[in-house]
């Protein structure tokens, strides 16, 4: 089992924080890490974290992020490549701390020296919080059901799609990189609104173009999605009482209105399009160059749509490698208060919480006399046979076209605080995910995050595993 990918997601404060070489030591020598995958652009994600929520034992001091002013972009940027855009990425060196500062420049030697693999990581930044680093940002939001600008981002929308290959672009016509680990946690306007209680978008004149050119009509979908928003948001409140049920009312307006499901399936199609082509332009640019995709917690574990869209067969196409969360701490939590209180709070509130988890248990192929039951749920991770079965699943899905892996997430936050990990709990997910036939693991889902007893935990597995 040699040479296998043992990679590490790295937050670029982290190295200058603790210096390039102490933190490089470090996860090789305790995590047995061959490959780095740092963020180059921290605009989403881990961030503004408190000096509790981050490791204490990594031999530097800790740094509260909430009192830094921290750069978002972390490699030059030329503007050579952004002809086709009016988006633009922004740092300012006399403000932002490490705003004068190349990750990837500042990596490619250290990392070669040691035999790792250097990867760069974007996770796409679709938040309203973008609009205070990237120019012209509002001009790509998204339009909602009241046509309303809202706060996301089109993929539909060309100066948006020509900002990432930008930026891609110029990444790898600049850097000797290995490769991309690239993401979108962005679920659908039907999760976003079932899920989130999140007001249905995009209607702009782009996808509403992109609709009607695919026989499916604007209009009516809009009207279903305003329909629907207004019947959850009703649900929730408390201000509606559907005489049929929750659940029997949501159906039918789906069946009124099947417009719905086809909008939501655009738009996945829509995201799906544009990771197709940066693959494709780091094929052309660097074909020897590994394309990974990072699946969210919501598409690997919970979020049954996004579940539903997303056949890892058809993606195996367009990526090098699959990287799908597989964080069995903070899974359980975030099943209980992201799914089932969000559906037992609208559409499925006859059923109860409990018959609500042992559905998903089911539902997900997973062994409920394993995981943690429902007042379990806010301080008991799931266990390894999780990260197992999601990982055998997908390996399965994929029939070996591409390699899975997983990514092995502990001391992931929740509520903006630390979730102990278990080292014993850690050190049999590593094995239990080398068994359900992963290519590879990806240590999750910071390094600033993972107190050593567990970053340990992971490498003596690696070690014990010959790899």
């Amino acid at each position: 089992m040699s040479n296998r990918f043992i990679g590490i997601q790295l937050g670029p404060a982290s190295v200058y924080d603790e210096g390039a070489d102490h933190c490089l030591d470090l996860i090789q020598e305790h995590g047995g890490v061959n490959a780095v995958i740092v963020a180059t652009h921290s605009y989403y994600g881990a961030h503004g974290r408190s000096a509790k929520a981050l490791a204490p034992d990594h031999g530097v001091p800790v740094r509260d992020e909430r009192e830094r002013n921290v750069t978002k972009v972390w490699i030059n940027h030329h503007e050579r490549y952004f002809g086709g855009t009016y988006l633009r990425h922004r740092r300012d060196p006399q403000t932002e701390e490490y705003a004068d500062r190349d990750v990837l420049a500042d990596l490619l030697e250290p990392t070669r020296r040691r035999g790792m693999k250097l990867l760069a990581r974007i996770l796409e930044p679709h938040q309203r919080r973008s609009v205070d680093f990237i120019d012209n940002w509002p001009k790509v939001m998204a339009i909602d059901v009241y046509g309303r600008i809202y706060p996301n981002t089109c993929f539909n929308h060309p100066q948006y799609v020509n900002f990432w290959l930008s930026t891609v672009e110029d990444m790898f016509k600049s850097y000797p990189i290995d490769g991309l680990q690239y993401g979108s946690e962005r679920s659908g306007p039907l999760s976003r609104v079932l899920l989130h209680g999140e007001v249905p978008s995009c209607f702009c004149e782009h996808c509403c173009a992109r609709a009607r050119a695919k026989g499916i009509d604007p209009e009516r979908a809009r009207e279903g999605y305003l329909q629907l928003y207004e019947y959850v948001t009703g649900l929730k409140s408390n201000t509606v009482n559907p005489v049929d049920g929750a659940f029997v009312t949501l159906v039918r307006i789906l069946l009124k209105y099947p417009e719905v499901l086809a909008w939501e399936y655009d738009a996945y199609t829509s995201r799906e399009e544009l990771t197709q082509k940066l693959y494709g332009l780091v094929k052309a640019i660097r074909p020897d160059a590994q394309f990974g995709v990072h699946i969210d917690h919501q598409q690997s574990t919970y979020d049954l749509f996004q579940l539903a869209e997303l056949e890892y067969a058809e993606l195996a196409r367009y990526c090098d490698f699959i990287k799908p969360i597989a964080y069995h701490d903070i899974a359980a939590p975030r099943v209980r208060r992201w799914l089932l209180d969000s559906v037992h709070g609208s559409f499925l509130r006859e059923l109860p919480l409990e018959h609500l988890l042992s559905g998903f248990y089911d539902i997900m192929g997973l062994d409920k006399n394993k995981e943690p039951k429902l007042d379990e749920m806010d301080t008991n991770g799931f266990t390894e046979d999780y990260v197992y079965r999601l990982t055998k699943r997908i390996v399965t899905d994929v029939g070996g076209k591409v390699p899975v892996y997983p990514g092995i997430g502990f001391d992931v936050l929740w509520n903006a605080d630390h979730f102990p990990a278990n080292p014993d709990t850690i050190y049999k997910a590593v094995h239990r995910a080398f068994e359900a036939g992963a290519g590879g693991i990806v240590l999750s889902r910071e390094y600033a995050e993972m107190r050593l007893p567990n970053l340990k935990a992971a490498g003596r597995a690696v070690r014990d595993l010959g790899l």
